[in-house]
Order: structure tokens, then C-alpha cells, then sequence
């Protein structure tokens, strides 16, 4: 009777490499031609993707100008009263009633969430 454990040498035993039935070569260039691939992959799905974003981000805070309203990175929503390329910063008005207002870094601004009001949302 056959020993459960009798397969186990079946696992480690090593047959000779079978020659490639297409006749492609995979000799010592086929590792750096799948690293390039990969590099051109990796650079197309993950590195440029991020340079535009970051791109548009930079066109964003460039175009700002006095009331536009917008999100900062903390989640305050204001209006912009002024622009100071120079000392690269903004001033928000977050609050109309008091007239709160706030400096800010033009860094920390996130978005413009409207730049002209709507017309349907002013005459109605």
C-alpha cells in the first residue's frame, strides 16, 4: 500500500529547460526589454496623469482674481477680496455679515467653485 507522502519527491524533481516552441529568443535581453516596457507603463499610467493634474492645478491659482469663490485645503469656503502675486498670497472673505476676512497662501487654495453667478439662481 502506497504511503501518502509518497508524492512529495514528485514536487522538487526538475525536468530539462523545453525549448520555446516559437522559436523566440529568451536569452539575456528579455528582462530589460520588460523593464522598459514596464518603465514606459508606469510613466504613462501613474507619473503624467499627476503632472497635468498638477499642471491645471498651478493654471488655477494663477487665474485667480477678486471675487472668485473658492475652497481652501482646509475646507473654508470664501470669496477672494485681493491677490498678491509677490508674497504669494490671497485674502478671503468668509463671512459677508461680519466681514470676516482671512490671508491665506495662494498654495492653499483648492478650487474655484464658481467664478460668475448663475442667472437662473439670480432672477428666480
Amino acid at each position: 500500500m502506497p504511503s501518502l507522502l509518497d508524492w512529495v519527491p514528485l514536487l522538487f524533481a526538475e525536468n530539462a529547460p523545453a525549448a520555446n516552441p516559437n522559436g523566440a529568443a529568451s536569452g539575456p535581453l528579455s528582462l530589460p526589454i520588460l523593464l522598459l516596457v514596464a518603465g514606459v507603463w508606469g510613466y504613462f499610467l501613474l507619473l503624467r496623469p499627476q503632472q497635468q493634474q498638477e499642471k491645471k492645478r498651478r493654471e488655477m491659482i494663477a487665474a485667480l482674481k477678486k471675487n472668485d469663490r473658492v475652497l481652501t485645503t482646509s475646507g473654508l469656503y470664501g470669496t477672494v477680496v485681493s491677490v498678491d502675486v509677490e508674497q504669494d498670497r490671497v485674502v478671503l472673505r468668509v463671512d459677508d455679515d461680519k466681514g470676516v476676512k482671512l490671508t491665506f497662501s495662494k498654495s492653499a487654495v483648492n478650487r474655484v467653485v464658481d467664478t460668475t453667478p448663475d442667472k437662473a439662481a439670480v432672477s428666480s
